[in-house]
């Protein structure tokens, strides 16, 4: 016999209630608010490695190695972001320049004006954006301040906890 929450309501129920799991409101998905940026920015931290676009890029290599990081923001004096320089920039240009890349500037090698999110965007289209335009790293930006850095590390686990949340709620619409 099976447990009564897999059971619909009976005619000859007194109540004629559902429980819990047969519910609309316990259907997967439901109430769950699309995770933004936000809540990643929130759950990560707010701390943001950025470097002057003046800084040799000797320098950056080092900063990206202290830091255990793939990509620093380039900001100007106000805090806005003018470019990226990835280890993706430094090795692409080491290999049409060679060593007399260290002693570059790294305006002369970032990505320029890089594609930006704000803190209000959802992560199934930062992950569309950043999978897209086949980058890790994704500025954020908030009233043309930059605010924090979203990579596709922090997306995919961010996505990881929503599949396991997700995951639990249809066990719980099953079981009861």
């Amino acid at each position: 016999m099976a447990p009564i929450s897999y059971k619909s309501p009976m005619a000859e129920d007194e109540k004629h209630e559902r429980t819990h799991s047969q519910t609309a409101e316990a259907s997967v998905g439901a109430g769950l608010p699309s995770l933004t940026v936000a809540a990643i920015l929130a759950d990560k931290g707010g701390e943001i490695f950025t470097v002057p676009p003046e800084m040799t890029v000797k320098e950056v290599v080092a900063e990206l190695n202290r830091r255990r990081v793939g990509a620093l923001v380039v900001v100007d004096g106000d805090n806005k972001p003018v470019g990226i320089i990835s280890e993706r920039d430094v090795v692409r240009t080491l290999d049409t320049t060679g060593l007399e890349v260290f002693d570059s500037q790294v305006q002369e090698i970032m990505t320029a004006d890089p594609k930006t999110c704000t803190p209000a965007d959802n992560l199934e289209d930062v992950m569309k954006r950043m999978t897209d335009g086949r980058f890790r790293h994704l500025p954020v930006v908030d009233a043309g301040r930059l605010c924090g850095l979203v990579s596709i590390g922090d997306a995919v686990r961010h996505r990881m906890l929503e599949i396991e949340y997700e995951n639990l709620k249809m066990k719980q619409a099953i079981v009861g």
